[in-house]
């Protein structure tokens, strides 16, 4: 870096989270000098700026790889990710030097004054020269050269936070780096709940048996038809379809999730995934806020009861057992269960509780109700979330389910050749197609000519490009330029205005941009055109006996009187 720069910042290394801490700054090589020079906080400080005003301008640059599409959207990502948790560091490295908790710094203000240890003044120049000695001195040592080059600008944090980027191994081949999900793990989770799979089974028999009735009104559920056709129709929910639906949790009875260890492990596993499937996607995410916004919305609607599903508490289901804190799922198993000695056991257990005590198992059944409830909110809120992902992975399953196997494969090598030709360069075609995707610098905001780009300045100052006109009959609307001012005139939108106003559209209203100034000229050329209007009534002259010359109409009302 020039000058007077120690070889690290603060001498040491400076892991961030998510790094190995051994791998050195910004997964740099552990061969980087880590040995500090005592004497120079101040430096180190200047240093932890520098770096940080380069890990900003390294932040552009990758921003800029995201626009050029050159890079997988997930790998900038991560690589933006690292360059903010560095910057962190680099922040808090100069916090601990501003702190000063040792002293380090204000010595280092005292030396550079001449100001010795023992409070007297000494020599500025000793000072200097003694620096620039302890300073020859460091790099002389022979690590001090073995390690990465000094000079750690831009290019150099733009390239390391690339070489840390591991988002290649993040994700599944059927993932593909978070374009969609991979649930099959949980899809067989919930494939093996027992109580879901036979009422869903239940339902698909009921709705079987109630088509069959209507065809044969003496058929009964346990008929052998029934069952022959209820094999033949019913079909296994598959992945495709759950993938669809599996946000739908308020068509779970409630006795499947009542104290149901495995369906709560399922709603944790698909929190679970979503959570990371997001964090692996957009690192820069903030996760806790969405999560706690989630909470935020949930216990207002829990407080409204306006959650799907759980609208009254379990405690009031009629099939609901209190004693023995179960809920069945149909009136024959409960009716059943009270039968039993351990119903009876529990219902004296109860009993012998007191008022207080009775009422915690009501309140702890209402906050199994919460906890359950939660959980399968805030899963639906990822769900939603990741709606889109979600949605292309039914869409790609689908595809790939109408596709043959030859069809598969072409379309894979077809893939892979785009991505050779995406990688290759000839003869430079690749530079030239980013000079063309690079974002056209225009600070002056010039319009863009033909071929895409700015237009000169001189010619954007000859068309008056910059004289702004303003139109208020088109809804005080600009425009640019006197071209562009006099043909609009002739467009939609001064016509549709004028037609508001009920005024003709016509020549005479040209450069008339006021709506008082086009009504009073509207209101002048009507009166103009009434009086150059022929009325024989009063333009026809007529001339009676002894000469005298008058109008049509006083003529007629004279020749009606018998005067004429």
């Amino acid at each position: 870096r020039g000058g007077c720069q120690g070889a690290t910042v603060g001498g040491e290394g400076w892991p961030i989270e998510g790094t190995d801490a051994s791998a050195g700054p910004l997964g740099a090589s552990s061969d980087r000098p880590s040995v500090a020079m005592s004497f120079s906080v101040l430096e180190s400080l200047r240093s932890a700026h520098e770096d940080t005003e380069n890990i900003e301008k390294a932040m552009s640059l990758v921003l800029m790889e995201k626009t050029k599409n050159s890079r997988n959207p997930v790998s900038v990502e991560h690589a933006l990710h690292y360059l903010v948790e560095a910057s962190r560091a680099k922040a808090r490295s100069a916090v601990d030097i501003y702190s000063d908790k040792d002293g380090m710094r204000s010595d280092d203000i005292n030396a550079l004054a001449g100001q010795r240890g023992d409070k007297k003044q000494g020599d500025v120049w000793t000072s200097f020269y003694d620096k620039v000695k302890d300073v020859k001195d460091y790099h002389r040592r022979p690590h001090v050269n073995t390690g990465l080059p000094e000079l750690q600008n831009a290019r150099w944090f733009f390239e390391r936070a690339f070489e840390a980027d591991k988002s290649d191994s993040l994700f599944s081949g059927e993932e593909e780096m978070g374009k969609r999900v991979d649930m099959h793990s949980i899809f067989a989770a919930f494939v093996n709940l027992k109580k879901i799979t036979a009422n869903r089974k239940s339902k698909a028999k009921e709705a079987c048996f109630a088509r069959l009735k209507k065809k044969d009104p003496s058929l009964t559920p346990d008929d052998p038809d029934v069952e022959e056709a209820f094999a033949k129709e019913y079909a296994e929910l598959d992945y495709i379809e759950w993938l669809k639906s599996f946000d739908q949790f308020h068509e779970v009875p409630r006795y499947c999730k009542y104290k149901e260890k495995l369906y709560t492990d399922y709603l944790d596993s698909i929190i679970a995934y979503l959570r990371g499937l997001l964090l692996r996607t957009q690192p820069m995410v903030g996760v806790e806020k969405l999560e706690t916004q989630f909470d935020k919305e949930f216990d207002e609607r829990w407080a409204d009861k306006s959650i799907p599903g759980w609208q009254d508490a379990t405690h009031k289901e009629k099939l609901f057992c209190l004693p023995s804190n179960k809920l069945f799922n149909n009136a024959a198993v409960i009716e059943s269960h009270k039968t039993g000695k351990l119903y009876k056991k529990k219902v004296q257990e109860v009993q012998k509780l007191s008022f207080e005590d009775q009422k915690k198992l009501i309140e702890a059944v209402e906050e199994e109700d919460r906890r359950v409830a939660r959980l399968e909110s805030r899963a639906a809120k990822w769900y939603d979330l990741l709606r889109d992902t979600i949605d292309e992975t039914v869409t790609h399953l689908q595809k790939k389910q109408s596709q043959t196997a030859e069809e598969m494969e072409a379309e894979k090598d077809l893939d892979s050749e785009e991505e050779d030709d995406d990688g290759a360069d000839v003869d430079g075609s690749d530079m030239e197609k980013d000079d063309e995707d690079r974002p056209i610098y225009n600070p002056l905001n010039l319009p863009l000519g033909w071929d895409g780009k700015p237009i000169p300045f001189w010619l954007y100052k000859l068309h008056g490009l910059g004289i702004e006109y303003k139109c208020e009959i088109c809804g005080n609307y600009s425009y640019w330029g006197r071209r562009a001012f006099e043909r609009h005139f002739s467009e939609w939108r001064h016509a549709f205005g004028m037609r508001c106003l009920k005024i003709p559209n016509t020549s005479h209203f040209k450069e008339i941009t006021k709506i008082e100034d086009a009504i009073t000229l509207y209101d002048k050329l009507k009166k103009d055109a009434e009086e150059q209007t022929f009325r024989p009534d009063q333009d026809v002259e007529c001339e009676d006996i002894q000469g005298n010359v008058m109008s049509q109409r006083a003529f007629e009302d004279l020749r009606r009187q018998g005067l004429v």
